[in-house]
């Protein structure tokens, strides 16, 4: 009878908390602030889920305009489980843009407000927001032109990524259009287009923009990807680069580009001599890869094919990984 008793009890608990924490998010959805606060507030222990209730009364909290206890049901949410800290600052970053938006139509062109800002929309990785509020940002100089600069490039690539990531072309090419001479003619930012029309099959429009960053600037990874793009004509691509040679030297990266192109033109010897002379300047794990696959595909040799995976493997164990470079950089606390 007792272990009924107990168990019937803590049905009967567990009932009440569910039938509190329903009511609790329909008075949320409906804007009533302290009745959606009070039921999350009372089955926040017995609903199974708790972090979800503390979050969700620290909204109704935020919106009361009381932030002595959103803060501490941010702190219980974290109690709850420790291992959610991402969810619990989403929430806090959502709860500073409330406040933030209502001091902004206050005071429009508070430097802090429009630095904080800028924190908050990188943090919620709200890129469209970035880009509107990065004039407002320029006109009000709140940062040093060359930071500025860095975090308009970064917002542009992640902008590009999202495009993409929607499978609209036309948007990722707006984008490049859009930006400032200045910018389009960094060779980051052309090599970091140019690979994303590359995944897209506009290798013709990659190939010019590529030519043109060269000429401007001798960029290694530019280099690198005027190989893996494919012209018209790919005898007079080849030719093309061969004319560096003469007033570049034989760099790593300009004779494996030459490997790809001469492989691109079916001249097989010539392209192992090219790959093989790249990997005695600078080994690399690109350069070891593309070997093995002409041994092993056209050259018909699977020892060296096999010795050539096996070098590049090597390499790439020995190297450390590194951050992505579409990562936006973030303000300094």
């Amino acid at each position: 009878m007792p272990g009924q008793l107990n168990h019937w009890n803590h049905n009967r608990k567990a009932a009440k908390a569910i039938k509190n924490c329903n009511r609790g998010y329909i008075e949320l959805a409906e804007g009533n602030w302290r009745e959606a606060e009070k039921h999350l507030r009372k089955s926040a222990y017995s609903s199974g889920m708790p972090i979800l209730n503390y979050l969700a009364a620290a909204r109704a909290a935020q919106e009361e305009g009381a932030q002595h206890r959103r803060d501490d049901y941010l702190l219980q949410a974290h109690k709850s489980d420790p291992q959610a800290d991402i969810a619990i600052g989403l929430t806090q970053a959502e709860q500073a843009l409330a406040t933030l938006m209502h001091l902004r139509s206050v005071t429009p062109k508070h430097r802090q407000v429009l630095k904080m800002l800028f924190q908050v929309y990188q943090q919620l990785n709200s890129w469209n927001d970035l880009e509107r509020l990065l004039p407002e940002l320029r006109k009000n100089n709140i940062f040093e032109h060359h930071i500025l600069s860095q975090y308009e490039q970064a917002l542009s690539k992640q902008l590009m990524i999202q495009a993409m990531h929607n499978k609209n072309h036309g948007e990722l090419k707006s984008i490049w259009n859009l930006l400032p001479k200045m910018t389009r003619a960094e060779p980051e930012m052309i090599h970091f287009y140019c690979q994303r029309l590359l995944s897209i099959g506009e290798h013709q429009q990659a190939v010019e923009l590529i030519k043109d960053g060269i000429k401007r600037h001798w960029n290694a990874p530019l280099i690198l990807l005027y190989g893996q793009a494919q012209e018209k004509d790919v005898a007079k691509q080849l030719e093309n680069a061969e004319s560096w040679l003469s007033d570049n030297g034989r760099n790593a990266e300009l004779l494996l580009t030459l490997g790809r192109l001469s492989i691109s033109n079916q001249l097989w010897g010539k392209a192992r001599d090219y790959i093989t002379e790249s990997i005695a300047a600078a080994p690399s794990t690109e350069a070891y890869q593309v070997l093995g696959k002409l041994y092993e595909n056209q050259l018909d040799n699977s020892v060296e094919a096999m010795n050539c995976y096996r070098e590049g493997l090597l390499l790439t164990i020995q190297r450390k990984p590194i951050n992505s470079p579409e990562e936006l950089p973030k303000m300094l606390n």
